[in-house]
């Protein structure tokens, strides 16, 4: 049996494309069995690994949510939206932001006489509510968290920040929906933000619908007697400072500290 090997016009033919079907699979067939031609081909052919890799990535690399595309256009990282698109839990967060603005609206306009006490009691608690959801059993801070090479505090805050995305611009639009509360209509963001953050430092130790539980009744015992004080320059300023020793807070129990979630 005549031994064959794949010469190098043949080479600079298949290379070219030059060869017909028959005599390509000759050569393929032929290269499959011979190791000097497969070292030989290095000179002719050059590997494309960054072809496979390329293959590779696409087919790994995590479907985003239809939600978070358009977000990609505007120069959000994808790093970035892959975090925050990890489950359905945005998706969720987003519904009861916007349900709970709509339950507010309504029980807002039913307390009457009592409304102003009705609005800064709920108002301030719906992006709490919906920051929560981003955290709550099925996808918790500390599962997101800890496989991932992305520090703890960025996965709370872009998790935290997607979710009021929506939550704000919800909440914010039952001022304009409900008439008469006039300057009560921010007076609930500082509060809101202090809220948020508390219920994302009591989640480094509790559940998040625990740490909701504790944030909203601690809210609503320490806000019902003082209500009609809540937007003066006082009580605004002491809530900032509020918020800023709970970011503080936060800050140490995310970088220092694994997040326990209850466990």
């Amino acid at each position: 049996m005549t031994v064959w090997h794949v010469e190098a016009p043949v080479w600079a033919a298949y290379t070219a494309g030059m060869l017909d079907a028959a005599a390509e699979a000759s050569v393929e067939t032929h290269v499959a069995g011979c190791a000097g031609c497969r070292a030989a081909a290095r000179a002719y052919a050059a590997p494309a690994p960054a072809v496979w890799e390329a293959v590779q990535a696409t087919i790994t690399r995590p479907r985003l949510p239809r939600p978070l595309r358009p977000l990609q256009r505007l120069g959000i990282p994808e790093s970035d939206l892959v975090v925050i698109g990890a489950s359905d839990a945005i998706t969720v967060s987003w519904a009861v932001a916007v349900a709970g603005a709509l339950a507010s609206v309504l029980a807002t306009t039913l307390a009457g006489v009592r409304q102003e006490l009705a609005f800064l009691l709920l108002v301030p608690l719906v992006p709490v509510l919906s920051v929560v959801a981003a955290f709550d059993a099925t996808d918790s801070l500390r599962e997101v968290a800890e496989p991932t090479p992305v520090s703890k505090l960025r996965v709370a805050l872009l998790r935290a920040a997607a979710a009021l995305a929506i939550a704000v611009p919800a909440t914010a639009a039952i001022g304009f929906v409900v008439p008469g509360l006039g300057s009560l209509t921010s007076v609930w963001l500082l509060p809101s933000l202090g809220l948020v953050l508390a219920a994302l430092v009591l989640h480094t130790w509790l559940d998040a619908w625990v740490a909701a539980g504790v944030v909203s009744a601690v809210w609503v015992v320490v806000v019902s007697p003082v209500y009609s004080e809540l937007s003066t320059m006082t009580a605004q300023l002491l809530v900032a400072a509020v918020a800023v020793a709970l970011a503080v807070v936060l800050v140490l129990r995310t970088t220092t500290l694994k997040l326990g979630g209850a466990r």
